[in-house]
């Protein structure tokens, strides 16, 4: 009986090690925020553990404010605003932050639009100097356009249009979010695309990219009184404007159980199973979420998780199972579990989604026991404590939170918030969420298989 006992007491000193790992984050007084007369929100974390800064600029427009007709506008914006502006070349921008030994990037999501830097942190100045040129003078020129969105054209043909499980993600979203704004792809539309003109790039731009409706987060070796001093140097002179009116991406949550199938010729059939379920910005009580990124954890986090156990090394049925859940979202979001059917036992999707969906039930049915609910926990905290030991990581939680609408305090108290879901809650949470109603299913195929 002892010896048995030993490993959830390893995992229970483990978790506890993790809880003060992550009270101890909460607890450190090293995040500073404030904001700039024209509406600037900056938030800045001091980490002098080595004299690098990173600096990321939010701006809060993405995919899921498009219109109807003008999808991947965010992300083709995105592209453009590195072909020259009013300081730097076509180009410029990232030779400069490379020639002072930093990395830079880019990035679009449904929510928002995202441009980060990491370089040394006497710098700094460099880095926003940037920043404030990016947002507010980009020149967007027709010639520089006309590249881009050929360049934009072939990522989307590469990344989505020649890779079926891209495309049937894409299917999933567009099916799972009917009546929410999610569901325009953040690439945009093929047709979309094609039509695109640069003077709706130019309207786009001066409509969403402004002070008041941007975060700029700074992340490293610095002092946040000097922070500020170079915020106001450069991003003060922009004037604050009026915003479009806009609301939560929130979809049905009883939408009825939906489906969609891509064929191919030459992938092995998977499928994903989705439901529609609440995020923290639209949840009704945190603590839902909290027991669903648990759940998540405990059917798909690891060796020991539950599909990993049962549907791969006990029945042969699946390979490849994934679970995922992104919380920190501005609206509703989606609930995915994924697999591939088992080359070597190959067997009908059908089988495989009565096999997940099975699992599914006996969460539904039967507690966790406290050693899962423990190992789902250290877990969730070890990806955090480990995700905060980079200077990148920690911009990228605070601009997830920020980004949602969210306070960027949000995950302070996360060891003790997923402390407060039982095993009871972990059963209620799955017979309200994981249902029938909120069920979204998206099959790969083989082409032969149109015919059945």
């Amino acid at each position: 009986m002892q010896r048995r006992s030993a490993p959830i007491y390893g995992l229970i000193g483990l978790l506890g090690l993790l809880m003060l790992a992550a009270q101890a984050m909460a607890d450190t007084p090293n995040r500073h925020e404030f904001t700039l007369d024209n509406g600037l929100e900056v938030i800045v974390v001091r980490d002098q553990r080595a004299p690098v800064v990173t600096t990321q600029l939010l701006v809060k427009v993405g995919s899921s404010h498009e219109y109807p007709g003008q999808s991947g506008l965010s992300h083709a914006l995105e592209h453009l605003l590195f072909r020259g502006s009013a300081k730097t070349a076509p180009g410029e921008f990232s030779k400069i932050i490379e020639r002072l030994g930093g990395t830079d990037n880019a990035l679009t999501n449904r929510d928002f639009t995202l441009y980060h830097q990491t370089l040394p942190s006497d710098r700094l100045a460099v880095a926003l100097e940037l920043s404030a040129d990016l947002l507010k003078n980009a020149h967007l020129s027709s010639a520089e356009f006309a590249r881009e969105i050929e360049a934009v054209k072939a990522e989307r043909r590469e990344n989505v249009d020649s890779y079926p499980r891209a495309r049937l993600a894409e299917q999933l979203y567009a099916i799972g979010f009917q009546s929410s704004s999610y569901h325009t792809p953040v690439i945009g539309w093929m047709d979309d695309l094609e039509r695109m003109t640069n003077e709706e790039l130019k309207s786009w731009y001066r409509q969403w990219y402004a002070p008041n409706n941007a975060i700029l987060i700074v992340v490293g070796d610095v002092q946040p009184h000097e922070v500020q001093l170079q915020t106001e140097r450069y991003f003060a002179g922009f004037a604050r404007q009026n915003l479009p009116s806009i609301k939560s991406p929130v979809q049905a949550s009883a939408a009825g159980p939906r489906h969609v199938t891509v064929y191919d010729a030459f992938n092995t059939p998977m499928l994903f199973m989705s439901f529609n379920v609440p995020s923290y910005a639209t949840a009704k009580d945190s603590l839902d979420v909290d027991a669903l990124r648990l759940i998540q954890a405990m059917l798909g986090a690891g060796r020991s998780a539950r599909l990993r156990t049962q549907l791969v090394q006990e029945q042969n049925l699946l390979s490849n199972p994934h679970v995922s859940y992104a919380p920190l979202v501005r609206g509703d979001t989606l609930f995915n579990l994924s697999a591939s059917v088992n080359p070597t036992q190959v067997k009908p999707l059908a089988e495989l989604q009565q096999a997940i969906r099975a699992q599914l039930e006996i969460l539904k049915s039967t507690p966790p026991s406290p050693a899962e609910l423990a190992r789902a926990r250290a877990l969730l905290l070890a990806e955090r404590v480990f995700s905060q030991d980079q200077l990148e990581g920690q911009a990228a939680e605070i601009a997830a939170t920020r980004g949602s609408g969210l306070p960027a305090s949000l995950l302070d108290n996360d060891a003790i918030n997923l402390a407060r879901v039982t095993p009871e809650h972990i059963q209620q949470t799955a017979r309200t969420y994981l249902t029938p109603e909120r069920q979204v299913m998206a099959y790969l195929q083989a082409k032969e298989a149109e015919d059945e």
